[in-house]
């Protein structure tokens, strides 16, 4: 609804606005809702508090960043003594960087399989095509092993030859592309072999220096924070590396992975909340009163929701035998 002040006489004031549109904290009843809601607020401005404090007196921690490159690891032995360490042998990143190549071409050209012949992947793969055959020409200048040369050759050459076919024709279909990643296989899971093998020798290489330099018993101390993408969070190539520097009995309690830590500080604050919340669960329940107490514990400690057997157990009940609500 609009007005039009011009037909408002300013003598006769304003027409009435409804008092009630100013009373944003509603009746008694919705009041009452509000001071329920502010315990929560003030809980979780005091947690927020608690968790940025201490995610500062954390130690020893270690970051396990996924790079482009092999990684990079942060131990952060105590706050004033901090170890940095990334994969710093070529080789991974240029074997990485070679089998990666049918997923280049993929993400040009698979957009436009429903219908290709209209050409706007063209130009991408024409420039993708030319920076694949600047590493041809320059392909002795790597760090790749000769007895492990071969299979980046014959990627290589495969993909330009595949690449020049889809210029020349200027049309595709996925039959075609996958023919060429399946010529490929072999050689692929040859840099992925000895990409792996790399890092692993690298990497470790690192935590056991680190390891030798601190101790067994602050190394038995230290929680772990891994980043990791959802896609590769399984057996992640991090988590396993440090894991093989661990006893097995602290594999499941210090060894964290989550999506949500991009930064130090992040996966600093994402520690201090599971194990703050580690002792809110044993001081608040107790699990010999009760088996759901214990359960609770669990949940409290690990990524599983609190609610989450209680959720299923509403289901269940809720659902009837086939399948419908």
């Amino acid at each position: 609804m609009s007005f039009d002040t011009r037909d408002l006489d300013p003598a006769n004031g304003y027409p009435c606005t409804p008092p009630t549109i100013a009373m944003a904290a509603g009746d008694e009843k919705q009041q009452a809702h509000q001071y329920a809601v502010n315990i929560d607020i003030s809980m979780r401005q005091h947690y927020a508090a608690n968790l940025k404090a201490l995610s500062k007196k954390l130690y020893p921690m270690l970051y396990a960043e996924a790079t482009f490159s092999g990684g990079r690891y942060t131990l952060c032995l105590n706050e004033h003594t901090t170890y940095v360490c990334q994969e710093s042998n070529p080789v991974y990143t240029q074997l990485k960087a070679i089998a990666h190549i049918p997923l280049g071409i993929y993400s040009i050209i698979f957009p436009y399989a429903k219908h290709s012949t209209n050409g706007q992947w063209l130009e991408p793969l024409r420039v993708y095509a030319s920076q694949v055959t600047s590493v041809v020409e320059r392909l002795e200048l790597l760090d790749i092993p000769e007895a492990i040369r071969n299979a980046s050759e014959r990627i290589l050459s495969a993909a330009t030859s595949f690449m020049a076919r889809l210029l020349d024709e200027k049309k595709f279909s996925i039959e075609q592309y996958e023919d060429f990643c399946h010529s490929i296989g072999d050689a692929i899971l040859t840099n992925q072999t000895f990409a792996a093998k790399d890092q692993v020798e690298v990497m470790r290489g690192y935590l056991l220096n680190w390891k030798n330099l601190v101790g067994q018993e602050t190394w038995d101390k230290m929680y772990v924070v891994c980043q990791c993408l959802w896609t590769v969070s399984q057996e992640s190539a991090h988590e396993q590396i440090i894991k093989s520097t661990m006893k097995p009995e602290y594999h499941d309690t210090h060894m964290i992975v989550s999506e949500a830590v991009p930064t130090l500080d992040a996966a600093k604050l994402l520690l201090a909340r599971i194990l703050t919340d580690r002792v809110l669960a044993a001081s608040v329940f107790n699990k010999f009163a009760h088996p759901e107490f214990a359960q609770n514990i669990y949940s409290l400690s690990t990524e599983r929701d609190l609610l989450a057997r209680s959720i299923g157990a509403e289901l269940s009940l809720s659902r009837c035998p086939h399948g419908h609500s």
